[in-house]
This record gives structure tokens, C-alpha cells and sequence, in this order.
């Protein structure tokens, strides 16, 4: 909703906003005329209809009259409850003194404060929380105080909120509320009207209120659950102003987390971490949240209690380590977000104590995965393995058991899956030489199971890297033979025109398949690995005559790919092609140095990547980690003795602060005041400039108008108008400026999409005591504004792992090719360049990332605040002339978001 400010106004409070399309002028003879001879039905309609016409900015006051005459006396209830929504939304005052009018009104508020029937009663008094005007209020005082003793509940509750309202704006009406509500507590047993009681107490006289809570405080488990939530925020309050106060209340919150209302228990948990650190206070609270986690079954509620309990781990992990089994149990939530958020914090929390049953735990879930009837599907399986891989990592003293289990999953259909259980083989073979040969031998057994190109590709990289004897060697030749049988020895024509004919089913998914379908560079690993293993194989020492066999075994194999790769008609890569052939050459020449670089180096280089790999995972962790410095001569703060002058205020509202966004840091960059758009001209009789402030999922637009002129400018209307996918949600409404004056304006605009938007606008305004022929003079057209997508787009290199960048890559079907033209000549220094342009985030690590070749290929991915995911891909080489060429490769599921990255990039893609 739009909001104006102008010097020495004061915005009225709606508290009835109604959408009417008025059409036709409201016709005041026909409404007099229904009012003094109609029907209760027609006085129902017309009354309706003034109401309407009143709230959407045409009051008709000369009816005010008529509806006192000829409506008021009605006893309907229906009219009577019109009645007071009609002196709700009235002008009751006229030059800031009460209509006479009025004196009326308040006499048949009088009446039906009194009258029998509660519910007339009832909605009378919630009427008067409404009222502003003490000359109404005061003559209505003694009634509403005997209403505290009416026998039916609905009035009695409205009564304490009306003298709660009487009592905030006019506390000399009624001097002694606080103490008549206090005995009227004392007295009360509906949990309502307790409830409302409180409230009043707490908000208007917080020393009775904890006066009340300190004499019942054995009986606050037995309240109601409305009742209940008020104390904890009481207790909360009272022990941040007292401290000394909290050791009072704390068994009290305790009682309180066993509560049956989730809402109580939630609050009692977090107030009672901002009450105690001990252990014992943050081991009930983190048992609290588990235990809504996991019997709410609104994934909402799920959520938030998850990044409380994230919370708590940053600060007490030792007490998340010992409930980690209890988080376990959420993993039953069928949504998978809520089971990743859970599997991240049972990584952080796993220690030598709780590893095995973590294990154990995962194992019996990875089972469950397996049965037809299981709804969480592939995805949730390559979370628990990724998160076994991590885990297991950690405390090597489990891999006996987990990799046995990891290893039936090798030939699972779902690519992330068998990939995450064959890097994690990779790593195990490498950091934990005493597994190798067990590996190996299940690797090679589980071979012919394997369907996806490169898990096959990572497999027999690793047996042809770590096989330790002669005897797995050939079992391993045997067994990628086998794999490739049909390549090897292919059939005669008849043979394979009457197999055809006999298929009726789809034929299955298998290695000689992908390189016959052109996975040619399948075939450039299969041959660089059999090469290895010929070397290998030379290695350990084996005879002069089965090392011959050997090598024409393999050499016959990869001439055979070769041949297939030619033949095909199937596009064949350069790169794989060039690699099979110096795969023969290899094998003929025997040159001692190559087989030096096959043998130890390119071990060597995966050793030194696996490394690296640790040391960026230890930087990120220090990111994450708040590291707390204190510097020698930092001011000591001890909250008891801490005052307001010296350090500012002794209790800041966390929760309030963190839900507003204001984290307390204001960095007015250059960035922040470029925001800034110049809407009109210096030499304008307006000028208007407007500074774009981009939340989640809307704008808000704070606009400065300027008079620059002598004159009184009256009814100063602006007008916006949106191109794109963007909506005002309330137009600014006109406003008059003195000469010289400035005022402030707020717009509020949707946002439903990335699309690039343009708001548009003009501003017209009438001069002060003069008549204007010629109507455009009196109007500035404003200049356009255009709405940034990067200002919704976030960095998601931290969410992306390369597997699932190649998923979303081969899924989503938009793409954007743009070619690169730029004065930089640096690769790397123009990737980071296309990172800041596009708020996109950098996926290859830095290692990769270098000049030395001159070619460069980088990935990088973002997403949208509206979960839009948008990929790119640079692949860029530098001429002999010192410019880049290349190309950059943008994917997304929807068309705006490749289409608009694409524009920025070539707008701003030229210079750095």
C-alpha cells in the first residue's frame, strides 16, 4: 500500500478496506428516500451501499441525517451491526470539533451498551476499541465498566478491550483501570477473557501483570494454550529488563515445554535459550523443537524449527551431537527439502560416539529406498549416500561396512547416485591404502552392472590406478572384455536383420550400447585405461609371453574402437579420436619416460587435487564459522552493569531486528546510492527523483518530490505505469506542496517474474489561485525506470555440485548462445568480469580456472528469489592477436531469465 508524508499531516488509520467499483455517482435522493419509507431490506442494500462509497473515498455526509432519523431506531440486528461499521468509517468531527450530530450517536451506543441481548452488547463494545474521540468515549465509560459483569463471556471479553483502548489513548477516562482488570483476573475463570485481561495488563501496566503472574505461577501449566503464550512473552520481557528475576520464572518455562499447543512450546523453547545457556536449559529447548519437528506435519512449522535447531548447533554442538538420533526421526517428513536441511545438520553433528548408529540408521533407510511402494523417490536415495560418503570420510573406522553397501548401488539408473558412490570409492582408494584391494575386487565384480557412461569411465580409471596384483588384472581385462563382446566380434548381416525383427522388447541400457550410440569419449577412457593396465601390468613383473598376449589383447581392443568410430555415423570428437590413436602410439614406442607420466605423475596429480579439494572444503568451513575477535583494547560489556548512555540499550528485540531484516550494519556504498534514478529535468516546476529499494518479492519505490516553484501547487497527482511483469499494488494519492516544499511518496510494485520491467509515469498538479487554458503545461512526463533482473538474481555455487549442474543442464530447455566480444584480454579476469555482471556464481574451482593454456571453459549458475535456476557455461581462447574469442552458453527452465542475462551480458559484457 502506497504511503504519503507531508509536513504537518497525520495519516488517518483504516481499519476497513473494502474493494467497490463504484460506476454510477451515488444517487443521495434515492438513498434518502429508501432510508425514510423503504423496507428493512432496501435500508440493508442502501446502507451497504453508503458504506462502500464512504470507505473508496466519496463520503456522503448529508446522508448522516436521514440514517440517524430514520435507521438508528431499527432493533434489527442486521442493521444495527451496519450501524456501527457506518460510524466507524464517518468523519465524526468537523475543524477538529465533534459533529452535533454525533451527541445522537453516542446516546444509541448508550442504549445498546445496556440493551439484552449479548450479541448487540458485544459488538457495540468491539466497536468502541475502534473509537478515537474522547468526547464519544467519555459518556460510554460507566457502562462499559458494568459490562466486566455481565454474565455471558462475549461481553465481558469485549468490555476489558474496550477499556484497554479507553485506557492507551485517554488514560484520565478511566484513571483506575489496571487495578479494576487486576480484580477482575483475580475474579475471571473464562480463558478468553483472562486472556484479553492479560494482555491489557501487560502491554499498559506490566507491574501488575507480573504481580498476577508471580501469585498463580504454580498454576500456569493448567491455563489455556492462549493464555500461556502470553505469559512466555511476559517472562521473556520481565527477565531482560530484571535479570535477577529469571531463576523465578525458569522452572515455569520448563512445565511450559511440554505444553500440548505447538505455538506455546515453540515460544517456550526460544525463550528459554534467551534465558539460560546451560546445558540442561538448551538440551530441553533443542528437545522441544525435535519434537515439533517431527510430529507437526505442516512442513512450514518444519522448516523454521530446522533453522532453529542450525542454530543451536553453531553454539552448543556438543548437546546436537548427543540428539542427533532424535533428528533422525524426521527423515520420515515426505518432503525432501525438510530431509536435506535434516541429513546437513546430522553431518555437522556426527562424532566417533554416535557414527555406528548414524550409520546403521542410513543403511536402514537406503533399504527402504529399494521397495516399489517407497514415494520419495531416487533424489532422497543420493542424499542418504551422499551424506554416508561425507560421514564416513570423517571416521574411516566405518568404511568396512559402508563401502560393501555403497558398492550395490554402482549400477543404479539414477545418475547422481552412482556417481556420488563411485567418487567416493575414488577417495577411499586413494586416502586409505589398506582398503584398495577389497575395493578393487568389488569394483570389478560389480563392472558388468554398471549403465551409466561415467561411472563407467571413473571405474575403470580406478582399477586400472590401484590394482595391486596380477591376478585382478586379469580379471579386470576379462571382465571389460566381456563388457565390450559384441563390439569385439561383431555378427554376420542375416544374423542381426532376423534379431531385429525378433525384438520385442526395448533393448537394454549397457556400455557397448553408449559407444555404438557415439560415446566416443567412453571409448577414449576405456582405451587410456586398458593402456594403464598393460603398464601396470609390466609393472608386476609379468612374463615376457602373457605381457605380449597382453598388449596385442589390448592394442587389437582399441584398434576396434578406432575402426567403430570411423565407420559410425555418428560425429566422432577430435579430441577422443586423437586420444585413442596416441594410445596405440604409446603402446608401440615403450618409452620409459611416458610410462613415467602414465604410471606416477598423473597419480601424483589427483593426489595433489584431492588436497586441494580439503583445503577449499577447510576455507569454506572458516567462512561459514563466526569467528569472534576481541581486541586488547575493546570495551568490556557486562550486562548487570551495563547502562543505556554509556553502551545503548541494555535489551534489543533479536527476533524483532532479524524478522525486519536490520542486521545493525549500514553500508551506504557508492552501489546503494546508485539506486537513485533522476525522474525529470532540473529545470522542471517539479522535480521528482525516486530511489529503488528491491525486497524479496516486490519493489518499493521512495520517491522525493521537489516544488521548485514560488506558487502552492494543489492536488499534485503522480501516475505510474508498468511494462513487464510488474503491478502497482495502490497509486500514490494527490497531495498539495507549498512553494519551495518537499514532500516523500511511497509505491509499492509487485514482482511475479525476472522479466526486465519499465515503470513509466507522469506527475500533473494545479497552481494555487490561477486558471490554467492549457491543461499539458501543468504536467511533467517522467522518465523511465528500469527494473534490474540481477537485482533478484543470487550466486548458487554454494547449492550446485557438478553433477547436478550436468542434470539441470541436460533439463532445462531455454538457452542463449551470446559470442564474446570484449577489451579484456585476461581469461580468468573475464570470467570473475561476467560473475559480477551477472550475479552468477563461480562452479569450477580456482585451480581450474587459469592463462597458462590459453583455452578456458568455466561454469557458473544462480538462482532466482522466485526458485528460477539459471546455468552458463564459458568456453573462451585467446587469439594470437591477445583477444578473446569464444562463446557463452546460457540455460534456464524459463525464456525471460536466459533471455535477460543474455542482454546484460551484452551490454556490459564489453569492459571491466
Amino acid at each position: 500500500m502506497s504511503t504519503l508524508t507531508q509536513s504537518g499531516s497525520i495519516e488517518k488509520p483504516c481499519t476497513i478496506l473494502i474493494n467497490y467499483d463504484k460506476g454510477d455517482p451515488p444517487q443521495v435522493n434515492e438513498f434518502k428516500q429508501n432510508f425514510e419509507h423503504g423496507t428493512t431490506e432496501q435500508k440493508i442494500e442502501t446502507l451497504k451501499k453508503v458504506i462502500l462509497y464512504t470507505i473508496n473515498g466519496e463520503p456522503i455526509p448529508q446522508l448522516l441525517m436521514p440514517i440517524i432519523l430514520y435507521v438508528m431506531p431499527s432493533n434489527d440486528h442486521t442493521i444495527k451491526k451496519l450501524l456501527l461499521i457506518y460510524w466507524e468509517v464517518i468523519e465524526k468531527t468537523h475543524l477538529g470539533k465533534l459533529k452535533s450530530e454525533m451527541i445522537l450517536v453516542c446516546n444509541s451506543l448508550l442504549n445498546d451498551l445496556n440493551h439484552p441481548n449479548e450479541f448487540v452488547r458485544g459488538s457495540t463494545l468491539r466497536f468502541l476499541c475502534k473509537l478515537r474521540e474522547a468526547e464519544v468515549l467519555e459518556p460510554l465509560v460507566p457502562s462499559v465498566r458494568t459490562n466486566l459483569e455481565n454474565r455471558h463471556a462475549y461481553c465481558r471479553r469485549n468490555a476489558v478491550l474496550a477499556i484497554y483502548n479507553i485506557y492507551s489513548h485517554f488514560d484520565y477516562l478511566i484513571p483506575d483501570a489496571p487495578e479494576l482488570i487486576y480484580n477482575f483476573l483475580l475474579q475471571e475463570k473464562d480463558a478468553s477473557c483472562k486472556r484479553n485481561a492479560f494482555i491489557m495488563l501487560f502491554n499498559c501496566a506490566p507491574e501488575k501483570a507480573v504481580e498476577y503472574l508471580s501469585s498463580v505461577l504454580d498454576e500456569v501449566p493448567t491455563f489455556g494454550d492462549m493464555l500461556q503464550f502470553i505469559v512466555v512473552e511476559l517472562i521473556r520481557k520481565v527477565c531482560k529488563t530484571s535479570p535477577s528475576e529469571r531463576s523465578k520464572y525458569i522452572k515455569c518455562i520448563f512445565t511450559l515445554l511440554n505444553s500440548s499447543s505447538p505455538a506455546v512450546k515453540y515460544e517456550s523453547a526460544g525463550t528459554l535459550l534467551s534465558l539460560s545457556s546451560a546445558p540442561t536449559a538448551v538440551r530441553g529447548a533443542a528437545s522441544a523443537y525435535i519434537d515439533l519437528l517431527c510430529n507437526e506435519s505442516d512442513n512450514n512449522v518444519k522448516m523454521i524449527v530446522l533453522d532453529k535447531l542450525i542454530e543451536i548447533k553453531k553454539n552448543h554442538s556438543k548437546i546436537m551431537e548427543e540428539l542427533v538420533m532424535d533428528i533422525l526421526r524426521a527423515l520420515s517428513s515426505p518432503n525432501i527439502d525438510i530431509c536435506k536441511k535434516v541429513l546437513n545438520i546430522v553431518l555437522d553433528s556426527v562424532t566417533p560416539k554416535n557414527i555406528d548408529e548414524i550409520i546403521l540408521f542410513l543403511k536402514k533407510e537406503i533399504n527402504k529406498t529399494q521397495s516399489k511402494e517407497f514415494d520419495k523417490g531416487l533424489e532422497y536415495r543420493h542424499l542418504l549416500i551422499r551424506t554416508i560418503h561425507v560421514s564416513s570420510l570423517k571416521y574411516p573406522e566405518v568404511l568396512g561396512n559402508v563401502v560393501p553397501l555403497l558398492m550395490e548401488y554402482l549400477g543404479d539408473s539414477y545418475l547422481p547416485s552412482a556417481v556420488d558412490v563411485v567418487i567416493f570409492l575414488r577417495e577411499v582408494v586413494e586416502t586409505y591404502p589398506t582398503l584398495r584391494e577389497l575395493i578393487i575386487k568389488k569394483l570389478i565384480e560389480n563392472l558388468s552392472s554398471i549403465k551409466v557412461s561415467k561411472v563407467y569411465r571413473v571405474a575403470v580409471w580406478v582399477i586400472a590406478e590401484y590394482v595391486t596384483c596380477l591376478e585382478d588384472l586379469q580379471y579386470a581385462m576379462t571382465s571389460i572384455t566381456n563388457d565390450l563382446e559384441e563390439l569385439l566380434k561383431p555378427k554376420q548381416t542375416e544374423e542381426v536383420i532376423l534379431e531385429t525383427k525378433a525384438k520385442v522388447k526395448i533393448e537394454k541400457v549397457s556400455i557397448q550400447k553408449l559407444i555404438a550410440d557415439g560415446d566416443w569419449y567412453l571409448a577414449s577412457c576405456i582405451s587410456s585405461s586398458l593402456t594403464k593396465l598393460y603398464f601396470r601390468a609390466e609393472q608386476l613383473n609379468i612374463d615376457n609371453a602373457d605381457s605380449n598376449k597382453l598388449k596385442a589383447q589390448v592394442m587389437m581392443i582399441i584398434s576396434v574402437l578406432i575402426n567403430l568410430s570411423k565407420a559410425s555415423q555418428v560425429s566422432t570428437s577430435k579430441s577422443a579420436y586423437e586420444r585413442m590413436l596416441s594410445c596405440i602410439q604409446v603402446l608401440i614406442d615403450c618409452n620409459p619416460t611416458i610410462k613415467k607420466i602414465w604410471l606416477q605423475d598423473c597419480r601424483d596429480s589427483f593426489t595433489n587435487y584431492l588436497k586441494y579439494l580439503l583445503i577449499k572444503q577447510s576455507e569454506n568451513k572458516k567462512k561459514t564459522e563466526k569467528v569472534v575477535l576481541v581486541k586488547p583494547n575493546n570495551i568490556i560489556s557486562i550486562r548487570q552493569l551495563k547502562s543505556k548512555k554509556a553502551f545503548g540499550p541494555v535489551d534489543t528485540e533479536d527476533d524483532l531486528i532479524k524478522a525486519v531484516g536490520n542486521t545493525g550494519e549500514t553500508n551506504k556504498d557508492q552501489n546503494e546510492y546508485s539506486k537513485i534514478s533522476q525522474l525529470s529535468g532540473f529545470s522542471d516546476p517539479i522535480y521528482v527523483e525516486a530511489y529503488v529499494r528491491v525486497h524479496q518479492y516486490d519493489i518499493v519505490l521512495e520517491i522525493s518530490v521537489f516544488n521548485q516553484t514560488n506558487d502552492t501547487l494543489q492536488n499534485v497527482t503522480l501516475e505510474l505505469v508498468t511494462l513487464g511483469d510488474l503491478k502497482i499494488c495502490e497509486r500514490v494519492p494527490p497531495f498539495t506542496m507549498a512553494p519551495r516544499e518537499k514532500t516523500s511518496a511511497k509505491a509499492s510494485i509487485k514482482v511475479s517474474s525476472t522479466d526486465n520491467g519499465v515503470i513509466m509515469g507522469t506527475i500533473a498538479f494545479d497552481i494555487a489561485g490561477s486558471v490554467s487554458s492549457m491543461s499539458d503545461k501543468n504536467c511533467v512526463i517522467l522518465n523511465e525506470l528500469h527494473i534490474d533482473v540481477i537485482d533478484y538474481i543470487l550466486p548458487a555455487n554454494h547449492q550446485y555440485t557438478d553433477v547436478l549442474f550436468r542434470n539441470h543442464w541436460l533439463e532445462f530447455e531455454w538457452e542463449n548462445k551470446i559470442p564474446v566480444n570484449t577489451n579484456i584480454t585476461d581469461l580468468v579476469k573475464y570470467v570473475h568480469h561476467i560473475s559480477k555482471v551477472t550475479n552468477m556464481g563461480i562452479l569450477t574451482p580456482e585451480v581450474h580456472l587459469s592463462n597458462d593454456t590459453g583455452i578456458l571453459s568455466a561454469n557458473l549458475c544462480a538462482k532466482s528469489v522466485f526458485g528460477e535456476d539459471a546455468l552458463a557455461n564459458i568456453c573462451i581462447e585467446k587469439q594470437a592477436d591477445g583477444k578473446i574469442s569464444g562463446y557463452i552458453r546460457i540455460r534456464a527452465k524459463v525464456q525471460s531469465i536466459a533471455v535477460t542475462l543474455g542482454e546484460k551480458i551484452g551490454n556490459m559484457g564489453m569492459k571491466a
